[in-house]
């Protein structure tokens, strides 16, 4: 390292960089904050007076195991069926741009990140790539930084793309938050199925439904 260049400054930079993130993203999520905070509040209003947070959840009808407040919120923001989305900005493991969507075959993405029982998805994932390689190409974009295990899990698996984006402007552009989250991809670039939020929370048994009703979709266009 240079004489005269000071660590700490590039310490407090990177703190900047994410305070300014973070900062972003209340900006353009204040109703998300605002409702949490009301919802909160009655939580514990309601938990006050003695009626528990139970009778919340039955007068919105929520699943408190699933459609929280917050991803009810956040689902609105999902890019719609029938649209076009654009997927510039990701790039392969070594950092260069990669073109999507496949001019010859659906693209599909799977967002996943180290927490989100890795091994299970891409194990299912690799799966229902070799039942559909016809007919779709499955890429894997990769959110955070993988530790040792989570590298060696993907080393093990065939079959699929392996995709960073380290912009997250992908991600936020899909609003592929709870992950894992799927989405399919026409050949002209437009959406054709998205994964729920409450994906987060399923059972590799209830991904694999999934993953079938997706492959049906292929099969017969519906």
């Amino acid at each position: 390292m240079p004489f005269g260049v000071s660590l700490m400054g590039g310490k407090d930079s990177r703190t900047g960089g994410r305070i300014g993130k973070l900062a972003r993203w209340a900006k353009d999520n204040w109703q998300v904050i605002i409702f949490w905070l009301a919802c909160a509040f009655v939580g514990w209003y309601l938990g006050a007076r003695g009626y528990g947070i139970e009778i919340y959840f039955r007068i919105t009808g929520l699943d408190p195991r699933e459609w929280t407040p917050l991803m009810v919120l956040t689902a609105q923001k999902d890019p719609k069926v029938g649209n076009n989305v654009s997927l510039e900005g990701l790039t392969d493991w070594q950092g260069r741009p990669f073109k999507l969507p496949f001019p010859d075959k659906e693209t599909a993405l799977l967002f996943v990140c180290g927490r989100c029982g890795l091994e299970d998805i891409l194990n299912l994932a690799q799966n229902f790539q070799s039942r559909n390689f016809q007919k779709v190409s499955l890429c894997v974009v990769y959110i955070g930084e993988s530790d040792a295990e989570a590298y060696s899990i993907m080393q093990r698996t065939r079959g699929l793309i392996f995709l960073r984006d380290p912009k997250l402007e992908v991600f936020e552009r899909l609003n592929a938050l709870y992950m894992p989250r799927f989405y399919l991809i026409s050949r002209g670039g437009t959406l054709r199925y998205l994964s729920p939020l409450t994906g987060r929370f399923w059972s590799p048994e209830r991904w694999q439904e999934e993953f079938e009703r997706i492959g049906q979709l292929l099969l017969y266009g519906r």
